[in-house]
Order: C-alpha cells, then structure tokens, then sequence
C-alpha cells in the first residue's frame, strides 16, 4: 500500500526540458539535485541556462543533502477532493536548502505528510520526499523531519 500524500488533485506533469531533466530525474532515484554554475560554484533554482552571478553559461547538476527549512507556505482549497475524509486543502512551500553555496537556494515545493494548519510552521525542517509523476521521473517534494 503507497502511503497517502498531501498533493493537489489534478495537477499536469511539470514541462521536462534539457535544463531541469536532471533534477527530475535524480529525484526519482532519491536525490535532490539543483544546478551549479561551473564557474563561480553557486547553486540555483530553479534551473536556468545561466548563472545569476557571474552569468556563465556553464553548470553541472551537484548533489545536496535533500534537507532544509520551510521558508514560507500557503494552504490552498482543493475543491476536488472535498468528500475526502482529511481537510480538502494541500500546502505550497517555499524550503531553504541546505548544504548549497552562493545566495540561499530556496525551491517551491509541497510538504506531503502536512495536513492541516498545524502540521506546518516557518522554521520547520523538511526532508526530501519524492513524487513520481512519470516514468523515472519525479517532482522533489518534502517530508517533515521530528
């Protein structure tokens, strides 16, 4: 049995490009991975062609440990999951990475075992829970840690 996660209902696939393939594939295999300019270190999200810093067109997918802190949330209604027995609202965050270089790297996400308000607070930490969303793909999504 696949244990139940907070996820808005209905969603499309994210667009699967060149420049963020990467992430959604490492994620699937348990991995959070964001860019990181070649030349100057810093990390990124979301992924783009070129380096915030030092604009070099240059990066690599590197490695961070999937850990981080809820930065900011929202809870949204979903009103097609309304006759569910949990509350019928999902959460969007906003989580700081840790182990990244550069300017903090925050990437906007979902917190799945959060359910309902208190579930969820600025400061919190969160690790890597992947969602599988294709075939070998999957959105890098976050657990609370205790």
């Amino acid at each position: 049995m696949t244990e139940a996660v907070n996820r808005p209902a209905g969603m499309p696939d994210p667009v699967v490009a060149p420049v963020n393939e990467g992430m959604w594939r490492a994620a699937a295999a348990g991995r959070l991975d964001v860019q990181r300019c070649a030349s100057c270190g810093a990390h990124r999200y979301p992924p783009t062609d070129g380096c915030y810093r030092c604009s070099s067109p240059e990066w690599e997918w590197s490695t961070v440990p999937g850990t981080g802190t809820v930065y900011s949330y929202i809870w949204v209604p979903d009103r097609t999951r309304a006759t569910e027995p949990r509350p019928a609202v999902y959460n969007v965050a906003v989580v700081t990475l840790d182990g990244t270089e550069g300017d903090p790297v925050r990437i906007l996400s979902n917190v799945v075992d959060a359910w309902t308000q208190d579930d969820l607070q600025v400061g919190q930490r969160v690790g890597l829970a992947p969602v599988t969303f294709d075939d070998g793909l999957a959105l890098p999504c976050f657990r609370t840690l205790a």
